[in-house]
């Protein structure tokens, strides 16, 4: 009986602990959503194919209560581009349709920027852009199902 309130307490106290880490988190961490980015802010690149060297990289919507998510990215014809699988399930793109401002980590640099969704999405347009980066891509037959597209531009204001 005592080896099992040991261990409730232990269990209770890691519970705890992990709730706390939840709450306090700021980057995401692969699945795990994260809040506001941290990193050292670097000013709107003129060109970002520096990012080819970046698999993954984080972004951050709504930034009245910072909401971040780990996702992929790529350039195309010099553009900066975040697409989302399944966009319509997901709550950051939605976000962002309604508030394009974001802020993108890439490496250790944090750049404010705004996201714009591209409409009337033509896959095959951008696909070896993406294939490029991400050869797994390049085995698909067709596209991704439900794929949001968003460009990357500088933030007005």
């Amino acid at each position: 009986m005592k080896v099992l309130r040991i261990l409730g307490g232990v269990l209770g106290v890691l519970l705890v602990v992990v709730a706390a880490a939840y709450a306090l988190r700021t980057n995401p961490v692969g699945p795990v959503a994260g809040r506001g980015l941290t990193g050292e802010a670097a000013a709107y690149p003129p060109d970002w194919s520096f990012s080819d060297a970046h698999m993954t990289i984080a972004v951050e919507v709504r930034p009245d209560d910072p909401h971040s998510i780990t996702t992929i990215c790529f350039v195309h014809e010099g553009a900066l581009y975040v697409p989302a699988q399944g966009g319509s399930d997901k709550q950051w793109t939605h976000i962002v349709s309604e508030d394009p401002r974001v802020r993108l980590k890439i490496g250790e640099r944090i750049y404010s920027a705004r996201a714009d969704r591209v409409p009337d999405l033509d896959f095959d347009e951008f696909a070896a852009s993406a294939q490029q980066k991400y050869s797994a891509l390049a085995d698909a037959n067709e596209p991704p199902p439900d794929v949001w597209l968003f460009r990357i531009g500088p933030r007005e204001g």
